[in-house]
């Protein structure tokens, strides 16, 4: 595989900078859904709809990102962009966990 040229490296690099701080508000994202996840199971309640469809969309926005991550590892990266990519993806891996863990609390209103 060729080497990335220039302009491609610069394009992830840009979008690498949105997600380093998208992260940590999803983070959050995820540990309030994770927390009302956990409350609505101790409390023998259905989540509603609304937090339902917030934990779907926070999934699938994760995912997405998930698959963009490991194409431009794939990708004949520099070694320190490659390793920049891999703590990405380990960290979004490790909060789609989290909301998965958290969704599958309610397997019945899944759609």
């Amino acid at each position: 595989m060729a080497k990335m040229e220039q302009v491609q490296v610069d394009d992830i690099q840009k979008q690498m900078a949105k997600l380093r701080v998208a992260l940590p508000v999803w983070g959050t994202e995820a540990n309030d859904l994770v927390e009302l996840a956990r409350n609505a199971e101790r409390a023998a309640i259905q989540m509603d709809e609304r937090t339902l469809q917030r934990m779907r969309g926070l999934l699938q926005t994760a995912a997405g990102w998930h698959d963009t991550l490991l194409y431009w590892e794939e990708q004949d990266a520099a070694p320190a962009l490659s390793a920049d990519i891999r703590v990405l993806r380990a960290s979004l891996d490790a909060m789609r966990a989290e909301v998965a863990a958290a969704a599958a609390l309610f397997p019945q209103q899944q759609t």
